[in-house]
């Protein structure tokens, strides 16, 4: 036959595949082994940025919470200011006494304020602890897992590259 220009080549190819050697082996285990440690690391990285995300948010809330019990304070200072200037004209004895029951006043509405932001302190702290602990202990879990998982993977590979070798022993 003759042909339009174009020569024809003939290939033989077995349509057997060659069982993988002992570097392809070692190649597929270190790269299993390598995919489950950034596996893991890219899960530690996440959970610790969760942890700081939340932290985060609870300083905030407790920040706004100090801000309003200052501004509150600020203006009952400016409100008492303003009586006390307008009783400067009365008797001395009087302003003493007022003077005095502000002081005492202030004062405790100065005490109660600390005590509620240390007790706020304090639970902000238990809450960064809880959540810290709860972190470490799923991190804990999954590291479990992957590494499981990749001893699994390990197993079969060299399992797979055994039983190879053997059916190369065998035809050889």
């Amino acid at each position: 036959m003759a042909s339009s220009g174009t020569a024809s080549r003939t290939t033989n190819r077995s349509t057997a595949r060659k069982s993988p050697n002992k570097t392809t082996g070692r190649r597929t285990r270190t790269n299993a082994k390598n995919q489950t440690r950034q596996a893991a690391q890219a899960n530690t990285r996440a959970a610790k940025t969760t942890a700081k995300q939340g932290r985060n948010v609870a300083e905030r809330a407790g920040l706004v919470y100090v801000g309003a019990v200052l501004e509150a304070r600020d203006r009952v200072s400016t409100v008492a200011t303003d009586v006390v200037e307008s009783l400067t004209s009365r008797r001395g004895v009087t302003l003493r006494r007022l003077e005095r029951r502000g002081q005492t006043e202030t004062r405790k509405v100065r005490t109660r304020a600390e005590r509620v932001i240390r007790r706020g302190e304090r639970r902000f702290e238990r809450e960064v602890d809880a959540v810290e602990r709860e972190t470490q202990r799923r991190n804990n879990v999954v590291t479990q897992q992957v590494a499981t998982v990749s001893d699994r993977i390990e197993t079969a590979v060299q399992a797979s590259v055994a039983a190879g070798e053997r059916v190369v022993k065998q035809l050889a």
